[in-house]
């Protein structure tokens, strides 16, 4: 099974499978190998110790990529907005990136907190501040706050926008000049982080599709295969 570790601005996934089909999606990239790895995105062949990569970006990893470790990054966080102005721009897309921490061989005979730690190391060498904190609209935090929280999660877009007193064209508007993301696309990605989490804790699939607001098992499995390249069942598979 994945080892998968929620933080607050990213998941850290040491991955059981061993390739991702072709996919995309609004989150950003980190990937990490101890000897390279390799990954395609857009075409292009990127190789290297740690590799960045922006979001809504084709990407795929074939077998023996050589990753141990990936993160997928919130792009509402300021990690994003760090490294889309460190390494993305001028038709950029990924970054090949030095870094002097070495991760031990076997990473899963780590610590949950071990493994953050490195991760955290990680960042600060790319020059990534994993605390730095980068302040919104004060209704957009409200949304953000309450959407991560669960309270929000499965609401209407229009039910939302009466929430803070804003119209649902002016809300979505607000929302993706703040955050570099629908809010559409927003509350997805963060329905499947709820559904993995409940998985995580031991729970059925299916249960954990309609606690996170998904219509069906077969909806969450479609959105994940579709936003990560990778079917649900082989995440979590020994």
């Amino acid at each position: 099974m994945s080892r998968i570790l929620f933080q607050d601005s990213y998941i850290i996934i040491l991955p059981s499978f061993p390739k991702a089909d072709m996919h995309r999606h609004p989150m950003l990239h980190l990937f990490y190998g101890s000897n390279g790895c390799v990954i395609t995105a857009n075409g292009k062949r990127c190789s290297g110790k740690t590799i960045v990569l922006d979001s809504n970006i084709k990407h795929i990893a074939g077998s023996g990529n050589g990753c141990e470790l990936f993160l997928l990054i919130d792009p509402t966080s300021s990690i994003a907005e760090q490294m889309k102005s460190t390494f993305f721009g001028s038709g950029q897309f990924f970054a090949n990136c030095d870094s002097s921490v070495s991760f031990p061989h076997d990473l899963y005979d780590l610590s949950d907190d071990d493994i953050i730690t490195l991760v955290r190391e990680l960042l600060l060498t790319i020059g990534i501040k994993p605390d730095e904190d980068s302040r919104k609209d004060s209704r957009v935090e409200e949304v953000n706050e309450h959407i991560i929280s669960g309270e929000w999660l499965n609401y209407k877009i229009n039910e939302i926008a009466q929430m803070v007193c804003l119209s649902e064209t002016r809300l979505t508007h607000l929302f993706k000049s703040e955050m570099g993301i629908s809010l559409k696309s927003y509350l997805v990605i963060r329905k499947m982080e709820r559904a993995y989490k409940y998985i995580m804790s031991g729970e059925k699939i299916i249960h954990a599709a309609y606690e996170a607001g998904f219509s069906s098992s077969a909806h969450l499995a479609y959105t994940c295969k579709k936003l990560t390249g990778v079917s649900i069942r082989e995440v979590l598979k020994s």
